[in-house]
């Protein structure tokens, strides 16, 4: 056994090394799924109505990690507004740079248990980077009225 100079990854090191390759992954794919969304909402979109500004770079932070996307920006001739459709179609129009799964989960932690620091630190340690701070949390929890309970 002494001679054998191969140094061989622990079960943990691997677990993590999965893992990011996972995240990695999944964050590709996601990414791939929404800017393929938004060009087809691109195409089927009433012409007429909004008109194609250009794309612009967009960073969500979900649980795969930072996700880069760049997704197209519209002027809206009847309103005179600039939207996103994607932000539209996806019900994520303002919500700031958290996935929807992100900042419930990060709420619930914070709920339950005993700090934002708390929740934000084991978000942390389950995804293996730092996902939010315990202030923004806070900032998000203040915004929530109420969290809907599951009925039975």
């Amino acid at each position: 056994m002494e001679k054998n100079i191969t140094k061989y990854p622990n079960l943990k090191e691997i677990e993590q090394m999965v893992w990011r390759q996972l995240q990695d992954t999944f964050s590709s794919v996601m990414k791939n799924i929404l800017e393929d969304m938004d060009q087809q909402i691109a195409e089927e979109r009433d012409k007429k109505r909004y008109r194609l500004i250009d794309k612009r770079k967009y960073h969500i932070t979900s649980l795969f990690g930072e996700i880069e996307l760049n997704r197209n920006y519209y002027r809206d001739r009847e309103t005179g507004e600039y939207v996103f459709l994607l932000d539209r179609y996806l019900e994520f129009e303002d919500a700031g740079s958290f996935s929807p799964l992100i900042e419930e989960v990060a709420i619930e932690l914070a709920v339950q248990g005993p700090s934002y620091r708390k929740a934000a630190s084991t978000l942390e340690t389950l995804l293996g980077y730092r996902v939010i701070s315990h202030e923004a949390i806070r900032q998000h929890l203040l915004q929530v009225s109420s969290i809907p309970k599951k009925r039975l």
